[in-house]
């Protein structure tokens, strides 16, 4: 067939080009149209990351939703990730007007040659409406439609507005979306603290980013290709020399990216791991779920939970109870510390969160139990009797053995000191500083037990404690956590501060979301207070807790143990911090015998070392204060008269010393038999064995109501009506618990 005349192909090309121009028109026409009438959508609400923070401002632990993201602010992240992500995404992005046709072209034209795509077609501000206004179909409607969304948001937002939101919007992998996440999910690091390594393999990983992991072999060379990719890019738009491309391209890949770890819903900070703050932030977490109604109130919501731990405090009694106590076969610590003002700047609720992600600290909120303090309860006794105007020089029988008529809902209560010893007759201050449980057991009954109980609660004591004699001995669960908010209110000389973990939480766009106050109360006066605090400053100075002394600085305190050394406490203060250190089996209160260099594990012994350790590991724990102790000790003095018994000494400390009957309706208390710690030795007893071999408790037959103790009783105790030994008790504990 003949080819077309020259003029007939001109008038067909001039057709085609007519044709072109009219159909060219009516697109113009039809976009303008289409953008003069089209809004934009509402953009659909993102998942953010929650975030807790140390009082400090330190990141400790993330709550993910399905979405793990950080919105951040351009001048919060690095200048060299924008150019890299701009020079590998959209090299016209500060120009164009939302679409790019040259950008188009050479997405094309890559194509046709198989060159592999070095920039796509779409612009940032086009991939910003499809991420966030529009269904990611590959429809024709769609292109269109995000083409004329595209531009009409170039009309409404500036250029950084849009640059902004993009790269808080596009997903990273690994569940990190935007920048942030991403950074800390690939180098655990802000997105501000990022180099031209790290900014050219993140800008590589937005096209496809789970094909150019690092983390997973095969897919390195991909990671590589792609950054040397964006470095090449760069360099062309003057992001970058070439001198600083050749340096990156010479860095191992997995050399700074980290490795992969499974998603989770709680990712504590890698630099607060070894702080142990997982049991801190359990707990935070329980708050924060009950006040926003549910897990959805926290994951999800880009919430800023500013706690008052403080991580370097923690770290320190975190790293002094693993260092002590981090073998295989030991007993677990439980460490609180609560400052002048009720925050908790350390809480320690085990040594592996992994094995049991039970709070040791915290009791039954933890997902546990209570312990027995044992002797360590005896400072709100003797806060009682102070409080009931008692003095300090009170006087009274101090045998190694008593029985107090009908204390007992009607019948005898005897009650024996370690060892079955005692001076014959002591001050309040000697008792406490040698933890005399037959003085101790005296002082309830004068005092009553319901009024300790009263006060206990007062103090900040949760647990519902059970008015009965035996409180005095420590007998009733309770958790650390309570003791030290008991023992915080003597160093603040009577004021209780409301105990709290949380200083203020902050909702995703910045505002306050909640700023509580939490409120204080006098429970005693200054004077009672300090009268308290001069006997607890004895125990550390000369009695069984002279292991927590802290060189230069004032602490006062008390030790505890209960039966056969299943639990060990020392509770102790200074003028700014108080601390609880509580050392057991988790699982059962089983006896501490022949560990750590003890025969047993006492509350003067390990407890009071940790207490040291820890305290005296970071810097000024007094707060540059000091107590501020009575000069003498006024109130009613009871036995003043009291003389001690004639017989020898060792005939006294061997006598049960009989009390005349109470004249107030008895209480419904049970018999308890207690014994005294033996770390240090007390000021006025007999000398007691060393600190390292402790003599096994002496006890008394236990009543009927009452869980047997752990040991047989000796041989004049009758064992008769004993039951075989059991778990630790539900109701009331033991009877024969020897003391610290």
């Amino acid at each position: 067939m003949p080819a077309p005349a020259p003029s007939r192909r001109w008038r067909l090309l001039r057709r085609s080009a007519y044709l072109a121009l009219l159909f060219g028109i009516a697109l113009v026409g039809g976009l303008v149209f289409v953008l003069a009438r089209i809004e934009l959508p509402e953009a659909v609400a993102l998942d953010e990351t929650s975030v807790i923070l140390d009082r400090n401002g330190e990141v400790i632990a993330e709550f993910r939703a399905d979405e793990n993201r950080f919105y951040v602010t351009l001048d919060e992240i690095s200048p060299v990730l924008l150019d890299a992500v701009i020079a590998a995404e959209d090299r016209d992005f500060r120009s164009h007007s939302g679409v790019d046709p040259l950008a188009i072209a050479r997405a094309l034209w890559a194509d046709i040659r198989s060159e592999g795509v070095r920039q796509g077609g779409s612009t940032i501000t086009q991939q910003y409406v499809k991420n966030v206004f529009l269904e990611p179909d590959r429809t024709l409607n769609r292109k269109v439609r995000e083409a004329a969304l595209a531009i009409r948001l170039e009309r409404e937002w500036t250029k950084d507005e849009i640059l902004e939101r993009y790269l808080n919007v596009i997903y990273f992998g690994r569940g990190a979306y935007g920048v942030e996440a991403a950074a800390r999910a690939y180098f655990g690091r802000s997105a501000a603290e990022l180099g031209l390594a790290e900014a050219s393999y993140l800008a590589g990983l937005i096209r496809a980013p789970e094909t150019a992991d690092v983390s997973r072999p095969e897919q390195v060379p991909e990671a590589e290709r792609r950054r040397a990719v964006v470095l090449a890019a760069m360099v062309e738009e003057g992001y970058a020399t070439a001198t600083q491309r050749d340096a990156v391209l010479a860095l191992p890949l997995d050399g700074y990216v980290l490795e992969r770890t499974a998603a989770s819903e709680v990712r504590i900070d890698r630099d607060a791991l070894d702080a142990g703050v997982e049991w801190f932030v359990e707990d935070v977490r329980r708050q924060v779920t009950a006040r926003y109604d549910g897990e959805a109130g926290i994951f999800g919501r880009g919430l800023r939970i500013t706690t008052t731990l403080d991580l370097d405090m923690q770290r320190a009694a975190f790293q002094t109870a693993r260092d002590r106590l981090g073998g295989a076969g030991l007993p677990a610590p439980a460490i609180v510390t609560i400052d002048d003002q009720g925050a908790v700047r350390a809480m320690v609720g085990g040594l592996d969160w992994a094995a049991s992600q039970v709070n040791l600290a915290t009791g039954t909120a933890g997902g546990g139990t209570g312990r027995q303090p044992g002797s360590a309860f005896k400072a709100v006794v003797l806060t009682e009797a102070v409080r009931q105007g008692i003095s300090l020089d009170s006087r009274f029988l101090d045998t190694g053995t008593i029985t107090i008529p009908e204390a007992d809902d009607g019948e005898d209560w005897t009650v024996s000191n370690y060892g079955g010893v005692g001076p014959g007759v002591t001050d309040l201050v000697s008792a406490t500083a040698s933890s005399s449980n037959t003085v101790y057991a005296q002082l309830i009954q004068e005092v009553g037990p319901r009024s300790v109980s009263l006060l206990a609660a007062d103090l900040g004591v949760t647990a519902d404690l059970q008015p009965v004699p035996s409180l005095t001995l420590g007998t009733q669960e309770v958790s650390v956590l309570d003791m030290a908010a008991a023992y915080s209110v003597l160093a603040t000389g009577g004021e209780r501060h409301e105990v709290h973990s949380i200083i203020g939480i902050e909702s995703a766009d910045g505002t306050l979301d909640w700023n509580p106050t939490w409120g204080s109360s006098t429970v005693l006066s200054p004077q009672e207070a300090s009268l308290v605090t001069s006997a607890l400053v004895s125990v550390v100075e000369s009695g069984t807790g002279t292991r927590a002394a802290v060189e230069g600085v004032p602490v006062a305190g008390k030790t505890g143990t209960t039966q056969n050394a299943g639990d060990a406490w020392f509770v102790g203060f200074t003028p700014k911090l108080t601390t609880a250190v509580w050392v057991g089996y988790p699982d059962a209160v089983r006896p501490m015998q022949d560990l750590l260099g003890y025969d047993e594990i006492t509350g003067g012994s390990v407890p009071a070392e940790l207490f040291s350790t820890y305290l005296g590991s970071i810097p000024d724990p007094a707060g540059g204060g000091t107590f501020d102790l009575p000069g003498d000790r006024p109130g009613r003095v009871i036995g003043a008269d009291l003389v001690e018994p004639t017989v020898p000494e060792t005939t006294v400390a061997s006598t049960s010393t009989t009390l005349p009957p109470e004249t107030s309706t008895p209480d419904t208390s049970t018999p308890d038999t207690s014994t005294p710690d033996t770390s240090a030795p007390p000021t006025t007893s007999a000398p007691p064995t060393t600190a390292t071999a402790p003599e096994p408790p002496v006890t008394s037959a236990p009543p009927a109501t009452e869980p047997p103790p752990t040991s047989a009783p000796p041989p004049t105790e009758p064992p008769a009506t004993e039951p075989p030994p059991t778990e630790p008790p539900v109701t009331e504990p033991p009877a024969t618990e020897p003391d610290g």
